[in-house]
């Protein structure tokens, strides 16, 4: 009697456990999946590398970097090739020098190069990272800017860039106007509303790799811009630690990585006011 009952009651326990692991299933969002599996998965099984294989029905979304390149640069390009994804950077003339030769293997890796200014500045006021202020600014000095990274650029082997994004996102019409004489299009980092389908993963506020996919895959949808950094330090290491789980959902959805920028980048912030 004793081992029939026992029978039945692990019977019974098997299909409550059955029951209660379909359940998590059903209610467990991705991105909370990922979430966990990044930041607590140990070292040895995040650097595995499940690429984007899929059938690309479900669209493509645009990865883009900011802030580059730096000392982290051939890390990312590596990430990026073996999850056999392609990225839009936008570099500062500034950080090329002492690194020409990432400006060639990036393009001979799929990517494409835009423009982040030469130094960095609020292109609307004309100041700089370290606070000083450029004196006078206007479409002169905006210009320079936009110009010297675009012959930078070329001339360590990019193709004439199409696209820009203004540091900080600060860009107003006289802004806007003068990168288009320079034959640049506008790349916001956000936009107006969810609509605009323009996902920042504030990876730059000192959030953990989880955190990064947390912000990105939950809103990630065909067409998405997605900014992202190359900067200095433990957020972009934290930025290539996410581009995994990243893929992995990419994969789930159905989606793979272009470089071709949709014509509606802006984020419609110049229609709002400066």
């Amino acid at each position: 009697m004793t081992r029939r009952w026992g029978r039945i009651l692990l019977a019974a326990l098997v299909v409550v456990g059955a029951v209660l692991f379909a359940g998590y299933r059903v209610a467990t969002d991705v991105a909370v999946r990922n979430v966990a599996a990044v930041d607590a998965a140990p070292v040895e099984e995040q650097v595995a590398v499940r690429p984007v294989a899929n059938d690309c029905s479900g669209g493509y979304v645009v990865l883009t970097f900011d802030d580059g390149p730096r000392q982290h640069t051939d890390d990312l390009l590596d990430r990026l090739e073996a999850l056999n994804m392609t990225a839009v950077f936008f570099w500062a003339g500034q950080n090329i020098e002492g690194r020409e030769e990432l400006v060639r293997r990036a393009v001979e890796g799929g990517n494409v190069l835009g423009n982040h200014s030469v130094s960095h500045p609020d292109l609307t006021t004309g100041e700089l990272p370290n606070g000083d202020q450029v004196t006078p600014w206007g479409p002169e000095q905006i210009r320079e800017e936009l110009q010297r990274t675009n012959d930078l650029l070329v001339e360590y082997g990019a193709p004439v860039p199409q696209y820009y994004r203004p540091p900080y996102g600060s860009v107003n019409p006289t802004v806007d106007a003068v990168a288009r004489e320079v034959g640049l299009r506008l790349v916001m980092s956000y936009g107006h509303d969810y609509a605009d389908n323009l996902i920042d993963s504030h990876d730059t506020e000192g959030i953990s790799p989880g955190q990064i996919v947390a912000n990105v895959v939950g809103p990630m949808r065909a067409g998405s811009i997605i900014t992202m950094h190359d900067g200095l330090g433990q957020a972009t290491l934290n930025s290539i630690e996410a581009l995994q789980a990243i893929a992995d959902v990419m994969n789930e959805r159905n989606l793979c990585a272009t470089t071709d920028v949709r014509p509606d980048a802006g984020g419609r912030v110049l229609q709002f006011g400066e």
